[in-house]
């Protein structure tokens, strides 16, 4: 499964998603859990389940309920993936701390959760009333107390190997979460096939949209998405002097007139709150004053209404006799020490 091609889609029905649970070895899915209120499918390229995930909240708590991967798929990234849908839509939904009972705790650490008493697990998990529970079934009660912050991470990370621009990437967003706990990470994919470039067709029907501020159309997701942030980490190769083809479609999709930015007397106007953006990536070949993506980047950004910006890059990287590893931990460097 190409990794890069999997889509989160939200669904209401938590039957759907129940097999893949049971078969994950999680407990009670012959039910609809108490206080479900919708759950999250992972899907490969040809739409087959890869994970599920299903959010719970009754009254002020707010539970990860399930979350699971196919055996065939774990360690691939699909829980990552989704994980990152989940947090992002409880904070959507207000919730100031999540709590989830979890058989691979280390996984969950990596994002912020920490364990809890059993006096302070909610009483939605009816654990102590598991026969299985202690014995067969041991999970570990963790909590993630939530900020109002949220990364965008703008992947573009394409490669035919492991990505060393993703590696980067990878290091930037541990070094967040250690300086934002409780902030959540939002992720999309400037991938071929996720993102839809814009035909005659789609600019036509973005117009009409425009006109009607219908804000909530599907079309407007990334847009919606991007003017969420507070944070944006945009992380593309160095190709052809800029950046993946793909990136370019992606901010076809998010530079949307009265949602991202606005047209005024004096020019445009920028809507987007972001904070600050970082840009990251590695070149096989020296960049020098060719750095037209960065470039880019920043010019959209101040479009939209970005003032600061950040660069991290690692050059000359296939150049023969090139130290590798050298220049890739120079770069590890700077980025661990902002």
């Amino acid at each position: 499964m190409n990794i890069r091609k999997l889509t989160i889609r939200k669904t209401g029905d938590y039957r759907e998603l129940a097999p893949l649970f049971a078969a994950a070895g999680l407990e009670n899915t012959e039910r609809v859990p108490e206080g479900f209120r919708f759950g999250f499918a992972a899907e490969d390229e040809n739409g087959a389940l890869a994970g599920g995930a299903a959010l719970v909240k009754a009254g002020n708590q707010y539970v990860l309920h399930d979350i699971a991967v196919t055996e065939a798929l774990r360690g691939k990234g699909v829980g990552r993936r989704l994980l990152c849908s989940v947090m992002a839509a409880f904070q959507d939904m207000g919730a100031e701390r999540v709590c989830l009972a979890a058989k691979a705790p280390a996984f969950f650490r990596n994002y912020g959760f920490s364990e809890i008493d059993a006096d302070e697990v909610p009483g939605l998990f009816h654990c102590r009333e598991c026969e299985s529970f202690g014995t067969k079934c041991t999970p570990e009660f963790m909590v993630m107390e939530l900020t109002k912050e949220r990364l965008l991470f703008v992947d573009s990370c394409v490669s035919t190997h492991r990505s060393r621009t993703r590696q980067l990437c990878d290091a930037w967003i541990r070094r967040f979460r250690k300086e934002h706990p409780g902030a959540v990470t939002d992720i999309a994919m400037a991938e071929p096939g996720v993102v839809q470039p814009m035909d005659r067709e789609l600019i036509l029907l973005r117009n009409e949209l425009i006109q009607q501020r219908d804000w909530e159309a599907s079309m407007f997701d990334l847009a919606r998405q991007f003017r969420r942030a507070d944070y944006i980490l945009v992380g593309a190769p160095y190709w052809d002097c800029s950046f993946p083809s793909a990136l370019k479609i992606y901010i076809e999709n998010i530079v949307v007139a009265d949602l991202t930015f606005r047209e005024t007397e004096q020019g445009y106007e920028g809507l987007c709150p972001c904070r600050e953006l970082t840009y990251i990536t590695t070149a096989g070949g020296p960049v020098g004053e060719m750095d037209l993506g960065y470039d880019y980047i920043r010019g959209v950004g101040r479009m939209l209404g970005i003032r600061n910006f950040r660069e991290y890059r690692a050059e000359g990287l296939d150049i023969r006799g090139a130290d590798v590893d050298g220049i890739m931990a120079e770069t590890l460097e700077k980025i661990n020490h902002g």
